[in-house]
């Protein structure tokens, strides 16, 4: 049973933001500047309106939005049938198993609705919280890119780099 649903972002859902974007370790893990007022927490939310493919994870049990999964088209691909997924979660709900339950539905919603070849994802080296969750979601590794990403606390990084293709989710019967 699923202990969480996903729905579209909106504005009504700041307050969840700031929340989730004021805290500096949410923000190391997953690379996006942290909010350190409640006027950046709505500039992050128009960003997440106005480019779509933002949904909030909500928590069943409390109707409470405890994190963000995003699916948009793969910037390292040129397929246009191929997305990326990203998603950060509110630390109090870290090592619940909540987050596999969002990228399974954000899978489902990319090959089911979008029509996508390929699903990918990547984390930082050094996130291994984000790794057991892409392994437990059925995503195969594909390389690091090494030096890839420069975080906003002027890091360079490197990203593993993971995927999931239309054929293995056919074969798993569409289910994740």
């Amino acid at each position: 049973m699923q202990d969480i649903f996903i729905r579209s972002i909106t504005e009504d859902d700041l307050m969840a933001v700031w929340r989730i974007y004021r805290d500096k370790q949410v923000c190391l893990m997953c690379g996006a500047r942290p909010a350190n007022s409640i006027v950046e927490a709505a500039a992050i939310l128009d960003v997440m309106i106005k480019t779509g493919g933002n949904f909030t994870i909500v928590l069943k049990k409390t109707m409470t939005v405890i994190g963000i999964i995003s699916v948009r088209r793969d910037i390292h691909r040129y397929n246009k049938k191929a997305y990326m997924i990203g998603y950060v979660l509110e630390k109090s709900y870290w090592g619940m198993g909540l987050m596999p339950q969002a990228v399974k539905l954000v899978i489902e919603y990319a090959f089911n609705y979008l029509g996508a070849d390929v699903v990918s994802a990547s984390h930082f080296k050094d996130n291994l919280q984000s790794k057991r969750v892409l392994e437990k979601c059925g995503f195969q590794y594909e390389g690091t890119l090494r030096k890839e990403y420069v975080r906003w606390d002027g890091t360079v990084l490197d990203s593993c780099v993971y995927s999931f293709l239309w054929e293995e989710y056919k074969s798993k019967g569409e289910k994740v």
